[in-house]
């Protein structure tokens, strides 16, 4: 083309600002996409709430930032009772602004639902049709953004945020094997939730298997972030797992399949995923015929890596019998399972491009999931008195005790809470604790109430944050709580009393007291080999050969 030609030209006319605009939010999810995530933000902090577990978290916190007492429960006992140490380093940096639990719970529950919210839009680009004007109906992010379960726990104060994030990051770094951002949030996911180790080796196999290359960054980094915390786990806690592993590693296939319905039953998960089936079925058959069309394929290797993973991490849920609050360990496997349906609802429509009713069933295909968002909107778990988004809503009554709680339960019992500890108090307390120790001793099963006695030496009663409760084998009365533990903690709290100084050789010197307990007695030589690891000198070489060491488990018989 001559200068000429291309000077004569007409100019291309320009775009108004907002106009440029809306044109960019478009690109990053339809008008739908955007209306979900209003809802989901409304339904966040309508259910807000704070788990009683979540204390755990913020006592940590506080020994570290404010008690000069290092991340630890007690001072001095070196035991890492979380689960997720990612979490814990989050809170650490949020804290440190000296911004309240309850402020920071709703910062992060809000602001991580809008980062997994932008994973599920992009999600649905990756598995969806190629074509642009195909309307996007996102069927994963429609249920997860309605569901009481998913949009509760974004504010509860514990990990599951993080790891609904987590999941949805991997299914879409399965779409997307060759990412290298995605590669780094996948590869922190064991620190998220260490069961999330289990998608990291499936994400691994695939992406090697996809790409037919070794998927370098995602090793490097699962090597670089998960190697990092093992290192000072080794070095500060002693031990090669965390001290809830120790506690609920055990098998309860019983209850862990109860755990299972308790999620899946309320939301009709099983009727969702025949349904779905039922209409990949239909599409490959479809697909075959109209194949010349220029439609995206199903994609079916990414959504069955998708499902290996999420059936992987549910099958060891159901091993280790679940938990007893409804849904927390199943929000990863539920957030694959449902990522592995994204883009299947716009295929169908894709697909039916051939047919004489295509242009009807587009006009109706967003009302329609519009109308099960309201469906879905609706259902909650059978065990509430009425609906969440009340406010009111309360458990109902169940003389058999195996009721897996709800996180209404916890809601409704903020009037009994404690008032929040004052950080001014806290580090005006620093100084005695280092010079003094704590004032008293109590064992106790609520975190809340012993996050508010930072003054006070505690042992969870149901051993979360024990080392040697948590190797004790007696029955559960439900899942994670042994009442058998209680009665062994008060044996503690009296051995710690007596003791010439809390440290190594504490049980040693009640035995040769003769006031020791029977178990105490017969299982001495693991008590002290725990002992070591409790009140470990940090020591890498020393703690190496101790994290090493089996213990054995204490036998109260």
């Amino acid at each position: 083309m001559s200068p000429t030609s291309k000077s004569s030209a007409p100019p291309s006319p320009a775009r108004s600002p907002l106009k440029r605009r809306w044109q960019l939010l478009s690109s990053r999810g339809s008008i739908l996409e955007w209306l979900y995530l209003a809802v989901g933000l409304c339904l966040i902090f309508r259910y807000r709430w704070l788990f009683d577990d979540s204390h755990i978290y913020y006592r940590y916190v506080d020994n570290l930032l404010f008690l000069d007492a290092g991340l630890t429960y007690n001072a001095g006992e070196f035991v890492e009772g979380f689960s997720s140490p990612l979490h814990c380093l989050v809170l650490v940096a949020l804290r440190s602004l000296h911004l309240s639990y309850p402020i920071i719970s709703i910062v992060m529950g809000l602001g991580l639902f809008v980062v997994f919210w932008r994973l599920l839009v992009e999600l649905g680009r990756s598995l969806g049709p190629s074509q642009q004007e195909v309307h996007s109906l996102n069927f994963p992010l429609v249920f997860m953004a309605t569901n009481y379960s998913v949009t509760s726990f974004f504010t509860s104060g514990n990990e599951t945020a993080l790891t609904h994030v987590a999941a949805a990051a991997t299914a879409l770094f399965i779409a997307r094997p060759t990412s290298r951002k995605l590669a780094v949030l996948v590869a922190a996911s064991p620190l998220v939730r260490p069961e999330l180790a289990l998608s990291l080796v499936v994400t691994m196999v695939y992406a090697w298997w996809r790409t037919r290359r070794f998927p370098t960054p995602l090793v490097l980094w699962s090597a670089l972030l998960n190697g990092a915390w093992l290192t000072f786990r080794v070095y500060y806690y002693a031990e090669l797992l965390p001290n809830t592993f120790y506690l609920k590693h055990g098998s309860n296939f019983a209850a862990g399949w109860r755990y299972l319905l308790d999620t899946v039953t309320p939301y009709h998960l099983g009727v969702i995923l025949l349904l779905f089936v039922l209409m990949t079925s239909f599409l490959a058959w479809r697909l075959n015929r109209v194949h010349d069309r220029g439609i995206s394929p199903l994609r079916l290797a990414p959504r069955a890596a998708m499902l290996v993973s999420a059936l992987g991490i549910t099958a060891y849920v159901i091993r280790t019998g679940g938990s007893a609050m409804h849904y927390y360990y199943l929000a990863a496997p539920l957030t694959l399972t449902l990522c592995s349906l994204a883009g299947l609802s716009e295929i169908a429509i894709a697909a039916s491009e051939c047919s004489d009713a295509s242009t009807r069933r587009k006009r109706w295909a967003q009302p329609a999931m519009v109308a099960f968002a309201c469906l879905a909107l609706c259902l909650y778990p059978p065990n509430l008195d009425q609906h969440p988004i009340s406010g009111r809503a309360k458990m109902l009554e169940n003389p058999s005790q195996t009721i897996i709680t709800d996180p209404a339960f916890f809601k409704n019992r903020r009037e009994h809470l404690k008032s929040w500890p004052l950080i001014v108090d806290m580090v005006a307390f620093a100084p005695k604790l280092k010079s003094e120790g704590y004032k008293q001793w109590t064992r106790s099963t609520w975190c809340d109430t012993i996050h508010s006695d930072y003054e006070i030496r505690s042992i969870h009663g149901y051993g979360l944050t024990d080392g040697i409760l948590a190797r004790a084998d007696v029955p559960e009365k439900k899942r994670g709580h042994k009442p058998a533990l209680r009665a062994m903690a008060q044996k503690i709290i009296k051995i710690q009393k007596a003791a010439t100084v809390i440290d190594r050789g504490m049980y040693r010197e009640a035995v040769m007291r003769g006031d020791a307990p029977l178990w105490v007695v017969k299982n001495l030589e693991t008590l002290e080999l725990i002992e070591l690891k409790i009140y470990n000198r940090h020591d890498l070489g020393e703690n190496l050969r101790l994290a090493l060491r089996r213990t054995p488990q204490i036998n109260l018989d």
